[in-house]
């Protein structure tokens, strides 16, 4: 009876059947590797990889072009924020200073020495009179509605042939 289970219990190790050994005839022969003979010529021919190297140098040089565009537009961008933040200021400090220099006696006596104007005598002055009348235009709302409504294109079709046929 044979057993399932491979533990064998004990310490003495079963015995295995022997083999039998084939004879010298049979037994493989190692054969040593055939040394290669070098290819003559390359796998790749020699104007392939020449085009394929200048494919990969025209492509840098494009890319490195692109970048060194790119970074001078950068320090052109850069010069023209800096002179218009400078024309800023000095717009800002002109408003200021003519903010400033606006004095009305000085004004009156520049016009009075420089231009010789004077104010008029009471005999000068000529009274208008100005009728109180409100010249504002009151619109009518449906008009208003009308011409803010949203319209289809068939209905804007429609009413361009009623307006066009009475």
């Amino acid at each position: 009876m044979e057993r399932r289970n491979p533990y064998i219990y004990g310490s003495a190790a079963p015995k295995l059947p022997e083999r039998v050994e084939r004879p010298a005839e049979q037994k493989r022969v190692q054969k040593q590797p055939a040394a290669r003979p070098l290819p003559t010529e390359s796998a790749i021919p020699k104007a392939k990889m020449i085009l394929g190297i200048l494919c990969v140098v025209v492509i840098a040089f494009i890319i490195i072009y692109r970048f060194s565009a790119i970074a001078e537009l950068n320090y052109y961008m850069g010069t023209l924020t800096e002179q218009y933040n400078q024309l800023r200021d000095e717009n800002r400090k002109l408003e200021v200073e003519i903010e400033t220099s606006i004095n009305l006696d000085r004004v009156k006596q520049v016009a009075e020495t420089k231009l010789g104007m004077h104010k008029p005598e009471h005999y000068q002055i000529v009274l208008v009179n100005v009728p109180k009348n409100n010249y504002s235009v009151v619109m009518d709302q449906a008009y208003i509605n009308e011409t803010t409504k949203n319209t289809s294109l068939v209905d804007s079709l429609l009413g361009a042939i009623k307006s066009i046929f009475p």
